[in-house]
């Protein structure tokens, strides 16, 4: 019989000094549950301390955090006082986790089968074939197009989204009682991140699973959620159930988060048709592996254009070629096929400089090893002519054009949030002077009013600096928000290309008005509704446009 989870007034600090003197909290009286067969979402802006809590419940903090007080219940077995052998027993198994960035988590000296077989052995008994088949059929289950190669593949060999399935599969592989899960759709299009949702709400309704989720995003969770906790500072500032709190809530932070959620589309000058352009891709193909192998195929007779100064959004689910396509374009790898050509301005117009990207992934960008001031000088110190006070103006300048705290200077990648490197990854492309800037799922991984924030300032940066942008997403409001234009991505092709008004409003390409109908949200006069997204008239409408062909 299934229990609830339960935390009493939990109480996370920094270790003690060596004085013997206790660190500052960073979760202070939390307390809530999660019941059998319950869908409660935990919300919250980066920092808030959303992963903290989970990651307490595993007890598998960093060694300069500890649990001060409080008391983590399951059945009975009070997780903080647990010895590791008992919690050994529960990680994975009774309590599993679905982690936010799982390239970080998988071992990638490991297959994706290798790491599925481990719970499936400890948890489920399962050896051998039948654990193999299991496998299979998990990754089957999450999305895997082909979950035998899937099965096979090692994390470095899969894209963000797909590496994010693969998370999912292995949450689910111990047939865990509660799962927490720490925005795991984030990195997931807005089709993959529904069908990730349906699955995990028929595990808590077929097998009463109770779901901890930790999100930003509010409009997936709103057809799923019974109760919704905002987080701020390390507390629980507003509880209650989803609709009454997604439609009346009480804080104004819960409030600001809502308002966040909503991006409405930019007004801004949008370059016209006459404007030359700045990047020209004509029949792009990049295959990896033999060329005899069939499906290596990543980028296949890609034809694209960039004009200066305008936006382009490349739409397309996750294994869609998106980052292959960003790497291609900045020479991180070499097209198989076709030809890439610039046709911008000046003397270094032709270097690898003048195009820039901005990864996924914060975190993943920079030497965990470095600080932020070595990493941000290391792109300057092949420039010749430049002395080392030269080189510190143009770091400062360039957080400043950020809007970044010097002082972080001095800090590691780890102690920094996620908006905080994303604006350092902005910043070290700048450092280079770009006149093509690629943003690869820039946002994807932010909270609401982060993402706002690093949105509006990358616009500003286009506008202050006249920048061509490449904007690869799978979050429709992104490219909405931002873009002129919207090229659309399926299995490597590009199958549609139109101004984004058009494409928002009538998509031609049967894929693309599978994208539109799983993006739009449920709202109701600017209010969040529980509506099930199957109920909307619009999207209903879409999608069978798209099952027509």
């Amino acid at each position: 019989m299934s229990t609830p989870l339960v935390l009493e007034d939990l109480e996370v600090s920094l270790t003690r000094d060596d004085g013997g003197r206790q660190g500052r909290p960073l979760l202070s009286s939390a307390s809530l549950s999660v019941d059998p067969g319950e869908f409660v979402a935990l919300v919250g802006s980066s920092g808030s301390g959303k992963t903290l809590t989970a990651m307490s419940c595993l007890r598998l903090l960093p060694p300069q955090l500890e649990i001060t007080a409080g008391s983590i219940r399951l059945d009975g077995l009070d997780l903080v006082q647990a010895t590791e052998a008992e919690l050994n027993t529960v990680r994975g198994g009774r309590l599993g986790m679905l982690f936010q960035q799982p390239k970080r988590m998988f071992n990638p000296n490991r297959t994706i089968g290798h790491h599925l077989r481990e719970p499936l052995r400890l948890h489920g008994g399962l050896r051998g074939p039948k654990a193999r088949a299991k496998a299979v059929e998990l990754l089957e289950e999450v999305g895997f197009s082909d979950p035998v190669r899937g099965f096979r593949a090692y994390p470095h060999q899969l894209s963000g989204g797909m590496a994010q399935r693969a998370m999912t599969a292995l949450a689910l592989a111990g047939q865990p009682e509660m799962l927490l899960a720490d925005e795991p759709t984030s990195a997931l299009d807005k089709v993959l991140e529904r069908q990730v949702l349906q699955l995990l709400d028929r595990e808590r309704r077929e097998r009463g699973l109770g779901i901890l989720y930790i999100t930003h995003n509010l409009a997936s969770v709103a057809a799923y959620a019974d109760r919704v906790l905002v987080m701020n500072a390390g507390s629980i500032v507003e509880a209650g159930p989803a609709h009454e709190l997604l439609t009346r809530p009480k804080t104004a932070y819960a409030r600001d988060l809502l308002a966040a959620a909503q991006l409405a589309p930019e007004s801004r000058r949008r370059p016209s048709s006459a404007e030359r352009d700045v990047l020209v891709l004509d029949g792009v193909g990049k295959r990896f592996g033999p060329r005899r192998k069939p499906g290596g195929a990543a980028l296949d007779d890609v034809s694209l254009s960039l004009r200066r100064g305008e936006i382009l959004g490349v739409l397309g689910q996750s294994g869609s070629g998106k980052s292959t396509l960003a790497k291609a374009i900045v020479g991180l790898e070499a097209a198989s096929t076709g030809t890439i050509t610039r046709q911008l301005d000046g003397a270094e117009a032709q270097r690898p400089t003048a195009v820039q990207l901005v990864f996924q992934e914060p975190h993943s960008a920079f030497d965990p090893r470095m600080t932020l001031r070595a990493s941000l000088r290391a792109p300057l110190l092949p420039r010749r002519g430049l002395t080392p006070a030269q080189r510190e103006e143009r770091i400062a300048a360039a957080l400043a054009e950020v809007e970044l705290d010097a002082g972080l200077l001095d800090k590691r990648p780890g102690q920094c949030s996620g908006g905080q490197l994303q604006r350092a990854t902005i910043a070290r492309a700048l450092l280079l002077e770009p006149q093509v800037l690629i943003c690869d799922e820039a946002t994807s991984a932010l909270d609401a009013l982060t993402q706002r924030t690093i949105l509006n300032l990358l616009l500003r940066l286009q506008r202050e600096r006249n920048l061509s942008l490449i904007v690869i997403s799978h979050d429709m409001d992104v490219v909405r928000y931002m873009c002129d234009r919207v090229a659309v991505l399926l299995e490597g092709r590009v199958v549609e290309v139109a101004e984004t008004r058009d494409f928002f409003a009538a998509p031609r390409h049967p894929h693309s008005r599978s994208l539109v109908a799983a993006s739009i949200p449920c709202r109701a006069d600017g209010l969040w509704t529980m509506l099930d997204a199957r109920n909307h008239a619009a999207r209903a409408g879409l999608e069978r446009q798209a099952a027509e062909g």
